[in-house]
């Protein structure tokens, strides 16, 4: 039994790495240090529907509907806002904050579904 609990774990940690994405090191959606893994625009244009996220940067423009604009250094995506995901906090276009989210693909657009927002 344990021979076959230790093949499976083997044949999913590539799996695991896809996941994780280029120089990122995850163990249960955590960095090695218990930080969770931060990624960039560029890396989450590229992850799969339902991707857990964490990104850092800024919130620079409110399109209306609980749809906002992201940006960091790498590029900018659309974020979706429900009010009780902003945990009471006032954003400022110059105030970085830490998006918790999940990656919503459709069949034109990626946009990340927002959990909530630490500034």
């Amino acid at each position: 039994m344990k021979k076959i609990s230790v093949l499976a774990l083997a044949a999913l940690m590539p799996v695991c790495g896809a996941i994780a994405g280029p120089g990122k090191t995850m163990n249960n959606g955590m960095m090695n240090n218990n930080q969770p893994a931060v990624w960039t625009v560029t890396e989450v244009m590229s992850l799969p529907d339902d991707t857990p996220v964490v990104m850092r940067g800024y919130i620079t423009k409110n399109m209306g509907n609980d749809i906002f604009v992201f940006e960091d250094d790498s590029g900018t995506i659309m974020l979706e806002i429900d009010e009780e995901d902003w945990n009471g906090n006032t954003v400022r276009v110059d105030d970085i904050v830490t998006v918790y989210g999940n990656v919503d693909k459709g069949s034109n657009y990626t946009e990340i579904d927002v959990n909530s927002i630490v500034k």
